[in-house]
């Protein structure tokens, strides 16, 4: 298994020790779903974006192995943008796009299990257009009327919020990797090679693996 390089640059040090500090100071996310004892990820991405396809690679391997001392926040906007109050959506992959992003919005929002919702988005995101949604909901274990909620003034709703977080960001590439809330350029680009190894190295920072755990090794 690959592991976080041990020579971290200067940068990436003094980068870490920001992120950390701010740990308390979460955006994007009710302070009620914070948890202590993990590591908070909030990850940027786009229904129909190669770069975000290409991630979920990482992402559903890691979260499967890591899911205890994770607590992810799946927002599928992007680049995207709204008119109107939410009446018109742009984005950056077309019409197509702006729709698979809102049945993932819908999906998502239908559970609180995170593990139901990463395997959903992977699921998803694999597929070639948003026509897949229920199956994919049905092989994460879920429930939901998809249509309804994407068809509807909740499926408006859950875009706009997703906006919002996005906007807190302002992300220049998606997908983008934010750690407890604050984004590290340094974190972000070791993501983009090493999901795995950037977030055992987090882990081990906040002490949030139990004394001589064999995960991570």
């Amino acid at each position: 298994m690959q592991k976080f390089p041990t020579a971290l640059s200067m940068s990436l040090l003094l980068g870490l020790m920001l992120t950390l500090s701010c740990s308390s100071e979460l955006v994007g996310e009710p302070r009620e779903k914070r948890q202590a004892d993990k590591l908070h990820i909030t990850l940027l991405y786009e229904s129909l974006c190669p770069d975000s396809r290409n991630f979920m690679h990482q992402l559903g391997p890691v979260h499967e192995e890591l899911q205890q001392y994770m607590d992810i926040q799946l927002v599928p906007f992007g680049k995207s943008r709204s008119e109107q109050s939410g009446a018109i959506f742009h984005c950056q992959h077309g019409p197509a796009e702006c729709e698979g992003n809102r049945v993932q919005s819908c999906v998502i929002s239908s559970t609180a299990n995170q593990s139901a919702q990463v395997k959903f988005v992977v699921c998803q995101m694999f597929a070639l257009d948003s026509s897949r949604a229920d199956q994919c909901a049905s092989e994460a274990g879920l429930r939901t009327d998809v249509d309804h909620c994407a068809d509807s003034e909740s499926g408006t709703k859950l875009q706009l919020q997703a906006e919002l977080v996005t906007k807190l960001y302002q992300p220049s590439f998606i997908p983008t990797i934010v750690y407890n809330g604050v984004f590290n350029q340094q974190l972000q680009d070791h993501s983009l090679r090493d999901f795995r190894g950037t977030v055992c190295h987090l882990l081990r920072q906040q002490n949030l693996l139990p004394s001589g755990s064999p995960v991570c090794q």
